[in-house]
């Protein structure tokens, strides 16, 4: 059984709102890729365990951070990862 993230695999797009605009977030990848040079070469399953997200990677979700473009926030969001 294998899991895949829809979200990193273009399956899906994002359609949520900024909490404090209202404007349309944009996926900015995943959460891990963003900690050193080598993490976006690292296995996903590992780098959850790592980094935190133990948890995410019994449920299978990705962390991606979403940002708004019109406010500058960002946040992490757990994305449900698919069974292929």
């Amino acid at each position: 059984m294998t899991f895949e993230c829809p979200l990193c695999n273009s399956f899906i797009s994002i359609q949520l709102a900024c909490s404090a605009c209202g404007m349309n977030l944009l996926d900015q990848g995943r959460e891990a890729d963003y900690y050193d040079d080598y993490s976006p070469y690292e296995s996903i399953e590992s780098v959850k365990v790592i980094d935190g997200y133990s948890i995410g990677a019994k449920e299978h979700e990705c962390p991606h951070v979403l940002a708004c473009p019109s406010c500058m926030t960002s946040d992490v969001y757990l994305v449900e990862e698919w069974m292929i």
